[in-house]
């Protein structure tokens, strides 16, 4: 009945609990977008069902924490129609860079869109070697080892700088209180009867691990962190401008967001 369907979209803000598996989609042969993303447990499920969904334009999927190993080599590798691809909350031991192993062979796509993911040292080269990438949104989970988090995301993305076309990174409003917080703690006991003079605006910045990677870094290895970590506290302007000097022909959106609403956000609404 299902099998001349060519969109699908399961979501939901408390979550599904499927009482099947997902092996009906192989029925759908012609396919062309898929968006499950709010599916409890899908990484329990045939995932290589996916795989010949070989119509597929749009992939969506949630709950990437525990998919396995081989989701990118012998799933995402097989959808060579695939132009946009959105992957979210992969935390914990995702395997982000199998993932991006297998992103950087599909020539078709285009648009990749990693929402609340960890973002590990070696993200940064993984990254880079997705040349076929244009349109970029990441919104990391900012739990921990955040400072180290932008480090990695910075340099991925300027690796990125020839072909890049649209880059929106999401920046939660936790992460910009946390650093707030963290800059206040640091001040001079005499600088705290000052605050009232600060600028309005000031608490909008992100803390990244030094050096700040720039495009002269180019391949040297990231230096190993210092005790304690020499972390830069990066003011938003100034990471728009970095971004905008050294990604010239790309649009760049730095986006403020709270947690809540990190899964709302698309490439697509951000800008447009």
């Amino acid at each position: 009945a299902l099998t001349n369907i060519k969109e699908l979209r399961l979501k939901s803000t408390g979550g599904l609990t499927l009482t099947s598996n997902i092996d009906s989609l192989k029925d759908m042969k012609f396919i062309k977008h898929l968006s499950l993303t709010s599916i409890r447990d899908l990484n329990t499920m045939n995932l290589s069902v996916i795989a010949g969904l070989t119509n597929l334009e749009s992939l969506d999927l949630g709950e990437c924490t525990d998919f396995p190993r081989n989701f990118g080599s012998d799933i995402l590798v097989k959808l060579e129609k695939l132009e946009k691809l959105r992957l979210e909350k992969g935390q914990g031991n995702c395997h982000t860079f199998e993932i991006l192993d297998a992103v950087k062979d599909m020539n078709h796509l285009e648009q990749l869109e990693l929402v609340n993911f960890d973002i590990k040292a070696g993200f940064d080269k993984a990254l880079g070697a997705c040349q076929n990438i244009k349109k970029l949104l990441i919104i990391p989970t900012y739990i921990s080892q955040s400072a180290t988090t932008n480090h990695m995301v910075l340099g991925g993305v300027l690796r990125l700088q020839k072909t890049l076309s649209h880059f929106v990174w999401g920046v939660t409003l936790e992460l910009l209180r946390v650093t707030e917080l963290f800059v206040d703690q640091c001040e001079e006991p005499d600088k705290k009867d000052k605050k009232e003079k600060k600028p309005v605006g000031n608490g909008d910045s992100i803390p990244v691990l030094k050096p700040v990677p720039l495009l002269n870094d180019r391949e040297n290895e990231i230096a190993p962190a210092h005790d304690p970590p020499q972390v830069e506290i990066l003011p938003l302007p100034n990471l728009q401008k970095l971004l905008l000097q050294s990604l010239p022909t790309t649009r760049v959106k730095i986006l403020k967001i709270p947690f809540h609403a990190t899964w709302r956000q698309s490439i697509t609404d951000s800008v447009n």
